[in-house]
């Protein structure tokens, strides 16, 4: 645990007001106001796509509160006087929510960009667009002082998880109704 607090020490050791305020809008990307952008955005192009988005990330959200309440692993900031608090949050640490979120909305906007285009530049820059933005949000709760290296490294594991299983549902889901993208 002392290595995860060196790294929440390092990226804190640069900590400003600007960067405090751009690491609070990163985070953003992985909540709700996040969630309901893609979500829109899926339901303008398939009501079924945006369906099971909004199941895959509610019902991996839920199982996200009951992981924290399991686990129940206190923040950087609880544990360590070192670790400023440079941004609200209550509960328990592990796994990151925000991790999940913004790997959920990564990997279902990576799939649509995929079935939609078959261009690779197109598939390619959803793919590093994607992958930037989720390692920001990542980076971004470790420095804001509220999760350690693991919380999101498991937030992520399990927003692969869900949306490879939302993904799977959804292409079933289209494969009985011979339904497009």
């Amino acid at each position: 645990m002392q290595f995860e607090i060196s790294i929440i020490e390092a990226l804190q050791s640069v900590a400003s007001d600007g960067l405090t305020i751009f690491f609070k809008v990163i985070s953003l990307l992985g909540s709700w106001y996040g969630f309901i952008v893609v979500f829109l955005v899926f339901l303008f192009f398939s009501r079924k796509l945006a369906l099971t988005f909004g199941g895959t990330f509610l019902s991996g959200v839920l199982f996200n509160y009951i992981l924290k309440l399991l686990i129940n692993r206190p923040r950087p900031f609880d544990t360590n006087s070192a670790v400023l608090v440079l941004s609200d949050a209550m509960g328990q640490s592990m796994p990151s929510n925000h991790a999940f979120c913004a790997t959920v909305l990564a990997v279902f906007v990576c799939y649509f960009v995929f079935r939609l285009s078959e261009k690779k530049w197109a598939r390619w820059l959803a793919g590093v667009i994607a992958g930037v933005m989720v390692a920001l949000v990542c980076i971004s709760r470790m420095y804001l002082g509220v999760h350690y290296l693991t919380d999101v490294l498991v937030g992520v594991i399990i927003g692969i998880c869900f949306s490879l299983g939302g993904i799977a549902i959804y292409q079933r889901w289209v494969r009985r109704s011979n339904y497009g993208i």
